[in-house]
């Protein structure tokens, strides 16, 4: 039993409340203080979820009116971490940390999300020097803080100054309950290096992060999420009517809206080559758990206040439409290459072919499956060895195929796509095989063709023109930069519509 406890203040952080009972209890033995605490030894290993809350609360006194809801909603990070989860998984994470049921076989974090997430959870408790200084001023003492752990936020929102990393572990089994004291904090500011669009940019993720953390937000799904932001993006036109996604417009304007160092700090980086960055992750269709932090940064990145996303009662998402398909390529033509391939390498079965010509026989198979069924062999037919591919004579057809599938390209309706390698491939519904070194007239070619991204501006911003001329709407820089899917702050570009309307 705990004969009395220290004021908890508002805002700290329930680690900092039991390394203050430490101090002022004098106990060295850590284990003699979880056992007054708990009522026996438990493991401690969190600051962030700290668990069997609930029998820290039977050790507290009969007088004493805190409950085991008041300790993880307003002095852990609880709130923060589940805000973009389910109502269900929060409940059982809630549990987890007041009753520890099958705590020992379920890992908060990764209920969370942090498992296998590249967004590291800071190791270190953070404060910030000038709280420090009014505290010793007007408590005598300080305390941890629960707003200056959330991941991602450098500056304190109350003096806007840089938090400062102490020397005491957040996480692991070296936790030792140290209050935020003269020894492990200190009044020094931090240099700021950073701009002021840094800071701005991260003061305003901060007050977002602190309202997760502060308002008890109705837990959403995340196909709700997900349908949520792609209706924001549709209104944006960064998605199309049926919620189509324009990847490389939505990730050309969020490169536009947060710089490289920004991202950087934010261990959100990406390269926009890659297929596979969180960026183009982070909006498809799947089941994992994304990060608070990226989060917090798409919907600033949008512009939407956190009571938007929470508060809101009806989503559209994707629109499901059966359509005809059209193919933008010529079938006799695949037929040719198709027909090729298994000239090329006889005794080949499906399995084999498949593997050769990946994006052709996908193609084949979905849109043309008679005809495959019938020119495919399906087994090998002997052992004879493939003959060796003339790599010459497929550069000039592969090389032919290239410039036709430039000129599909520039002449498609709508909004214009970039002349680039993977387009012009992507156009033909080849594999990765297509920028193979052996084709050297050929990857010299998309070399040389490839568009350079002004010259692509330039045609997008010709043809947003175009459109809100037919359409009657007025031209005006902004409204251009918007329709042309540019996103209103990239300075390079306004230039370039500039000169375009100063032509007509």
């Amino acid at each position: 039993m705990i004969n009395f406890l220290p004021q908890l203040h508002e805002n700290e952080l329930f680690y900092s409340v039991v390394a203050r009972y430490r101090r002022m209890c004098g106990m060295v033995s850590k284990r003699a203080l979880i056992e007054d605490l708990f009522g026996r030894y438990v493991v401690v290993s969190s600051s962030y979820f700290p668990q069997y809350i609930d029998s820290f609360i039977k050790c507290l006194p009969p007088t004493s009116k805190i409950t085991s809801k008041e300790i993880i909603v307003n002095h852990t990070l609880f709130s923060f971490y589940t805000s973009f989860l389910a109502k269900d998984k929060t409940s059982l994470i809630y549990e987890i940390m007041g009753k520890c049921s099958n705590g020992s076989k379920i890992n908060i974090e990764k209920l969370i999300g942090f498992g296998g997430s590249k967004v590291r959870k800071p190791s270190y408790l953070k404060y910030c020097p000038l709280c420090f200084k009014e505290d010793m001023h007007t408590l005598g003492e300080s305390y941890w803080r629960t707003n200056h752990q959330i991941i991602g936020s450098y500056y304190c929102s109350k003096h806007h100054v840089l938090l400062k990393e102490g020397t005491v572990l957040s996480t692991g089994s070296g936790i030792e309950f140290i209050c935020a004291d003269e020894q492990v904090c200190n009044e020094e500011l931090l240099e700021d290096n950073y701009s002021d669009t840094i800071k701005l940019l991260n003061l305003r993720y901060t007050h977002n992060a602190e309202q997760l953390l502060n308002v008890n937000f109705a837990r959403k799904k995340l196909t709700y999420i997900k349908d949520f932001y792609i209706d924001r993006l549709r209104e944006r036109r960064l998605a199309s009517k049926n919620g189509n996604l324009y990847m490389e417009d939505i990730q050309e304007r969020f490169l536009n809206f947060y710089s490289k160092r920004y991202l950087e700090m934010m261990q959100s980086n990406i390269e926009p080559e890659s297929p596979s960055n969180w960026l183009r992750l982070f909006v498809r269709s799947n089941k994992k758990n994304r990060s608070p932090l990226r989060h917090l940064l798409f919907l600033q990145f949008l512009g939407i206040k956190m009571d938007s996303l929470f508060q809101n009662k009806r989503v559209v998402g994707r629109i499901s439409v059966s359509v005809q398909y059209n193919p933008s390529f010529d079938i006799q033509k695949r037929r040719e290459l198709w027909l090729q391939l298994i000239t090329e390498n006889p005794g080949a079965n499906r399995s084999q072919l498949k593997e050769k010509g990946k994006g052709l026989h996908t193609w084949i198979y979905r849109y043309d499956r008679d005809w495959y069924d019938k020119v495919t062999p399906k087994a090998a037919l002997g052992n004879e060895k493939a003959e060796t591919i003339d790599w010459e004579k497929r550069d000039k057809e592969c090389l032919r195929l290239a410039k036709e599938a430039v000129e599909i390209i520039m002449r498609k309706e709508g909004k214009p796509t970039r002349v680039t390698p993977s387009n012009i491939r992507k156009t033909l519904g080849f594999g990765s095989w297509f920028h193979n070194g052996k084709l050297a007239e050929t990857q010299q070619y998309l070399k040389q063709v490839k568009e350079e991204i002004d010259d692509y501006r330039i045609r997008k911003i010709k043809w947003a023109v175009n459109e809100m001329i037919s359409n009657g709407n007025k031209l005006t820089p902004y409204k251009v930069q918007l329709y042309a899917g540019f996103g209103g702050n990239n300075k390079l570009v306004r230039k370039l519509i500039l000169k375009e309307l100063e032509k007509i």
